[in-house]
């Protein structure tokens, strides 16, 4: 199935209906796309334009930054130009919002600090809103971003994201969005300040002063680490409920910072995915 998908998705078939090549991404992960189910009443609305991998410039004058998902942009000191898959997820953005009527749903009550709107948009009709941030994912043009604005889609967005990288599709061909080896410290290191996604055997699972620390390496400061505050813990069901636990083998998703060692602070259960043996590193 994956193997049919990836041709559909990088040969002439992408002139087809977009829904057709995401429902057959979703199809190999079914017991992961359930489809998600939104608050926000739609609105139909008309793009304007794309204005970058996961924006959208809309007809009344609003701006939309597509909830859930991060589209590739082009690394600090590089051009642009010389980063092709920004363009790529600009140019597939435009295809699938131009020249039709979308429906869009905020998936925060306010608009972002840049004043955008942050929601989900797709066709009109769709069974599942996820849509356009759903597609992009699938086809290898954008990681999930496992923020508050995504939760309700998680699993679509996932699952999405998921068949695009078993596929090798798009952004999981280059080396910089790689999965990354939770155990290797030093190269985490040199990716502070970026969003990550690294896998790997939780060696050990501590507390200190109500702070959660899990850890990917005998000694924490030469792996990655996960932080979770007190509240975060809590809110999140604690340890057992999110797998925290030594010899899990996880998939972690965040912004890598430095505290001593690389860590990333976990507010979402998004972000920690259990894996089975086969799956890990």
């Amino acid at each position: 199935m994956l193997h049919t998908a990836r041709a559909f998705l990088t040969g002439p078939a992408l002139a087809l209906p977009a829904t057709t090549a995401l429902a057959l991404l979703l199809a190999a992960h079914s017991a992961l796309a359930a489809p998600c189910v939104l608050s926000a009443k739609a609105e139909s609305v008309r793009a304007e334009r794309a204005l970058d991998g996961d924006t959208v410039a809309l007809a009344d004058g609003r701006t939309v930054r597509l909830a859930g998902i991060l589209a590739p942009k082009a690394p600090l000191g590089t051009r642009e130009a010389d980063w092709p898959l920004a363009d790529a997820a600009a140019t597939a953005l435009r295809g699938l919002v131009a020249d039709r009527p979308l429906a869009l749903r905020p998936a925060l009550a306010s608009p972002d600090r840049h004043g955008r709107v942050v929601g989900y948009l797709a066709a009109e009709g769709a069974a599942d809103p996820a849509g356009v941030s759903a597609e992009l994912a699938a086809r290898g043009l954008a990681r999930v971003a496992a923020d508050r604005a995504g939760r309700d889609c998680r699993a679509t967005l996932l699952a999405a994201e998921d068949g695009a990288r078993r596929a090798s599709l798009g952004l999981w061909t280059n080396t910089y969005y790689e999965v990354r080896d939770a155990a290797d410290g030093d190269a985490l290191a040199g990716a502070v300040g970026r969003f990550e996604i690294a896998e790997g055997r939780v060696a050990s699972v501590r507390t200190v002063n109500g702070r959660l620390y899990v850890n990917f390496g005998r000694r924490w400061r030469d792996a990655l680490a996960l932080v979770l505050s007190e509240s975060a813990a809590k809110r999140l069901g604690g340890a057992e409920a999110l797998g925290l636990a030594p010899g899990a083998r996880l998939r972690v998703r965040g912004m890598i910072e430095r505290r001593l060692g690389p860590t990333i602070a976990v507010t979402e259960a998004a972000q920690i995915e259990r894996l089975g043996l086969a799956s890990a590193r």
